[in-house]
């Protein structure tokens, strides 16, 4: 256990729980349909998916949003409890880096809207962010560098050669570039 008193299995089944209520929230508030997939080689393994993943979306950014402003009202319920910025910020893990405290530190995220800087100081320069998922078209593992590049395969990798979604990026990308967009 840990000082707040909860296993990593305990953190575990809670964040379960939340990623279902994000699905629940997409059906009952955006109007997805929830569709539980059978996993491969599993008997009873499933895997949610939704008609709109975009439901989904929506319903993680509104949680994102209700949990953003509960973390502020009760980090102000801990102080009028007599716990300090510096405990809060103990509390949501958030470092000193050198320059200012933690309590500084989160005071700002919280109060200020400030996000602290996860990388801290001269970290992450180079490092290209990078996610992945899997293509809804083609069904392989995809790696996504974000839409900062021009041309779909400096911004995704991974798609089959015969992938469609890929093959009409690629085609759009060369209708504008043909069209003078670029």
């Amino acid at each position: 256990m840990n000082a707040g008193g909860t296993t990593r299995d305990h953190r575990t089944r809670v964040a379960h729980r939340v990623r279902e209520l994000i699905i629940t929230a997409a059906v009952e508030a955006f109007g997805a349909v929830r569709d539980d997939v059978p996993v491969d080689g599993f008997q009873v393994l499933t895997r949610t998916r939704l008609d709109d993943p975009m439901a989904a979306v929506r319903a993680a950014d509104l949680m994102a949003r209700v949990a953003q402003s509960q973390r502020t009202e009760h980090a102000l319920d801990a102080r009028a409890a007599g716990r300090s910025w510096d405990e809060i910020g103990a509390a949501l893990c958030v470092p000193a880096d050198g320059e200012r405290s933690r309590g500084e530190a989160v005071f700002e995220w919280l109060v200020e809207g400030r996000a602290p800087d996860p990388t801290g100081p001269g970290e992450g320069l180079f490092r290209t962010p990078t996610t992945w998922w899997r293509c809804g078209s083609c069904d392989q593992q995809v790696a996504d560098r974000g839409p900062f590049e021009s041309h779909p395969n400096d911004n995704e990798s991974g798609h089959t050669e015969d992938c469609p979604r890929h093959r009409a990026a690629v085609a759009a990308w060369r209708a504008d570039i043909e069209g003078g967009e670029w």
